[in-house]
């Protein structure tokens, strides 16, 4: 189901925080028709040590027919439910990272790093694909491994949209004048807006968790459906749900530029819903949707019997050993670093120079999204059977080339339009489609019987431990940045100079995204010789300790950093990407720590 494939972010560039990576199109696996028919040859395949080339494909074996039984639709009315999940799945995935802009850089004032750093706290449980898809595995509720746990889902969110809905909210953080605008050059007449922002997290945080669950359950189901699929149409059920999800989101982005545009959220609105009227909408479509999901999603029977949790461990472990998926867990660890290490001034530029306002930018994201649909769409008819690697490569080209057009020209002042700004979200809209397409098309190939969820919670957690680790390292690289990038004063002045120091950070960041290209032998080139690796590649445990390790260390620095930018005693520490405390720049008082302990042991315990 949604928050986002994991398929490979990248939206900070453009002012928006990470988009929500929690939706039924993760993994999303395509067609194999064709492939059968093939006559393929080609030399001895090498095993863990064998040196890759980018340039050309290594010998192909035709796929075998490993799982069988009676095909399922996902439009009938016994699983048409899971259709249903999908959508709403994706609607809350969209909603939470849609409202980020309005409401912490606009209401709450905070500062664009601080911004970007609660964001990603907020969206931490998107780390959880892995431990969530061994719950749904090994802990089965009434005989069923899925669909309890979609309920599960749904009371979880339920709790954190009602909280968030019944919260009094506090007045903003600028002084508005009389037609409602806000007045930047003012003293702000609530300061201790600040205080409050951790009321919004943790609900928030809270309402990730329930959607992240959600979609880990529903996609292990999905992954059933389309292993009962025939392979000359494997990967069909899969790219409708692509297209259903992006529905989702796109009635998201539609709900949050019509109702959510008012002044106080950065729009051109009078009039407009509140935060928290927002989130009692949200509430009721999900008192609606657990009716839905009782009655009508299917959960295919288990045949035979399955392993105890201990037993699942142990096999998991066996399978992480394989070379072939511990080379794809670095690929989507280490691209997806890079292609999330992205400028901190994106907020301000779009905001304070594009005076992109929330209407516009949520109609514009609204026509990505169908440009979206109709890319997976045409992807799906003419392009199944090209190179993954092909793809990938003029994706991360293309996304950054068309990117850094309106980012450079409304940098330097030739531009400063808000339409010709989002333009680019339309055009990105392409390459990015196929990015989440192929960037997982291995998923269903790998996953074993009963053990669906793992392997789709492998690839989600790893790739989604990369973002609080790439937010973390922004904030700290771009910090060093002098003017600093993220004081509104700066993007105020306006000088050539500081236009110049934001362009280089502009540069750095498309740098690194290109970095990430040369990681590509990693990857098969299609699913055949997804299955050639998969079956004779060695096993390597040294390899299979690095790919959990290094991610683990990475997301426990990151969560750290993110805890201390989070706090208003440390978060103007330099080494966060602050611009240094009045009394102590580089110090944490013991009151400062101690809170810092408390919040990781109640997160702890929470967990």
């Amino acid at each position: 189901m949604a928050p986002q494939r994991p398929e490979l972010e990248r939206t900070a560039s453009s002012g928006e925080p990470p988009g929500d990576s929690s939706c039924l199109s993760r993994g999303t696996t395509l067609s194999t028709a064709g492939l059968l028919d093939e006559e393929l040859t080609g030399g001895v395949v090498s095993q863990a040590g064998t040196e890759l080339s980018p340039m050309k494909p290594e010998t192909e074996i035709p796929l075998r027919a490993d799982f069988q039984g009676e095909a399922v639709s996902i439009w009938t009315r016994q699983s048409i439910g899971i259709v249903f999940n999908g959508f709403l799945l994706s609607f809350l995935s969209a909603t939470c990272t849609g409202v980020a802009y309005g409401l912490f850089l606009g209401y709450m004032g905070l500062d664009s790093y601080v911004m970007s750093s609660i964001t990603a706290l907020m969206k931490l449980p998107d780390v959880l694909p892995l431990p969530y898809g061994m719950m749904t595995d090994c802990f089965p509720i009434r005989g069923q491994n899925r669909k309890p746990w979609l309920l599960v889902a749904w009371t979880i969110s339920g709790l954190a949209l009602l909280s968030l809905s019944l919260k009094p909210q506090p007045a903003p953080y600028y002084c508005q004048d009389e037609n409602g605008d806000y007045n930047w050059y003012a003293p702000p007449c609530n300061p201790e807006i600040h205080k409050e922002k951790t009321w919004y997290i943790f609900p928030l945080f809270l309402l990730t968790a329930g959607v992240q669950l959600g979609s880990v359950a529903g996609q292990a189901l999905l992954l059933e459906y389309s292993q009962r699929e025939p392979l000359d149409r494997r990967g069909q059920i899969k790219t409708e749900m692509t297209m259903v999800c992006t529905a989702g989101g796109l009635t998201s982005s539609f709900v949050i530029g019509l109702f959510m545009n008012s002044k106080a959220y950065l729009g051109s609105f009078d009039w407009g819903l509140s935060f928290s009227g927002l989130m009692t909408v949200c509430l009721l479509l999900v008192i609606l949707i657990i009716p839905a999901t009782v009655l009508c999603v299917s959960e295919p029977p288990k045949s035979g019997h399955r392993a105890s949790c201990r037993s699942h461990v142990k096999a998991s472990w066996d399978l992480v050993q394989n070379t072939a998926l511990s080379s794809l867990l670095f690929f989507g660890f280490f691209v997806q670093f890079l292609v999330s290490m992205t400028t901190t001034a994106g907020p301000m530029v779009r905001s304070q120079w594009a005076h992109v306002k929330v209407l516009q930018q949520q109609m514009f994201g609204v026509a990505g999204l169908g440009v979206m649909i109709a890319a997976t769409w045409i992807y799906k008819l003419c392009f199944l059977q090209v190179s993954w690697r092909k793809v990938i490569f003029l994706a991360i080209v293309a996304v950054n080339v068309i990117d850094a057009i309106p980012q450079f020209l409304t940098t330097f002042g030739v531009v400063r339009n808000q339409y010709f700004y989002l333009g680019e979200d339309i055009v990105s809209s392409i390459p990015n489609a196929m990015l989440q397409l192929v960037s997982n098309l291995m998923i269903i190939e790998l996953a074993e019987p009963g053990r669906e969820g793992l392997c789709f919670g492998l690839i989600g957690t790893l790739q989604q431990s990369a973002l609080p680790f790439a937010t973390v390292i922004s904030n700290q690289v771009y910090g060093l940045f002098t003017p600093k990038l993220s004081s509104l004063e700066n993007y105020i002045l306006d000088t050539p100079e500081f236009r110049e120091t934001v362009a280089w950070s502009y540069v750095l960041t498309y740098a690194t995204s290109f970095f990430a290209l040369g990681l590509l032998p990693m990857i098969p080139w299609q699913k055949a010789e997804a299955h050639r690796r998969k079956n004779e590649w060695k096993n390597n445990s040294f390899m299979a300790t690095l790919v959990l390790v290094i991610p683990a260390l990475c997301l426990l620095y990151g969560v750290i950093v993110l805890i201390l930018t989070s706090q208003p005693e440390t978060a103007c520490l330099r080494w966060v990407g602050g611009q240094g405390c009045e009394h102590d720049s580089e110090r944490l008082t013991v009151s400062s720590v101690m809170s810092i302990l408390s919040l990781a042991e109640c997160s702890r315990r929470f967990s």
